[in-house]
């Protein structure tokens, strides 16, 4: 066996369409695997039943900052959201960059648009998916190829979740 096919039984991706699920399930997956978890969410700030941003989260603190927000004026834009570089550089060091010896496995819920920005990111998420700590990401669906090398993609539909809640869940246990 290669280190490339270490690579891929090691890292689980969840793909899927917009609001197929993918965070929920990773949240799920964090409470019930029974591992020591760390990493990086990005939930949604809701103002008045709107979405207007996303979050960045620190799985093992709770430390919030924000990722993109519609009230952000400068940094990098997708469609209404600009980026907010300053807190992502910021996180990606705390998240990501700085793993305690006991974890288990990294969760990065997503790798997508607003995150490529980041130079950083990208090489960290990079050397994660190289390493020898699983990763379990939430992978935007424009990146599949990107990044598909790299683990087992598991495409979620509205229809399967619970299959793929299942498939996943082992894996996670098998993985550490």
């Amino acid at each position: 066996m290669n280190k490339r096919d270490i690579m891929q039984e090691n890292n689980i991706f969840i793909t899927g369409k917009p609001r197929s699920g993918k965070s929920t399930l990773v949240r799920e997956l964090v409470a019930e695997c029974g591992k020591k978890v760390v990493g990086l969410r990005t939930p949604e700030i809701r103002r008045n039943g709107k979405r207007v941003g996303f979050c960045l989260q620190d799985i093992d603190t709770g430390e919030r900052g924000v990722l993109a927000h519609v009230d952000i004026k400068e940094g990098p834009k997708v469609g209404k959201y600009v980026v907010c570089m300053e807190d992502l550089e910021k996180f990606t060091e705390l998240s990501l960059n700085k793993l305690p010896e006991d974890t288990d496995l990294v969760v990065i819920d997503e790798i997508g648009k607003m995150e490529m920005f980041s130079e950083n990111f990208v090489h960290t998420v990079e050397d994660l998916l190289k390493g020898d700590i699983p990763v379990l990401a939430v992978l935007h669906r424009n990146l599949v190829n990107r990044y598909k090398e790299y683990g087992k993609v598991y495409r979620l539909e509205k229809d399967n979740y619970d299959e793929v809640k299942g498939s996943v869940l082992n894996a996670v246990i098998d993985l550490t």
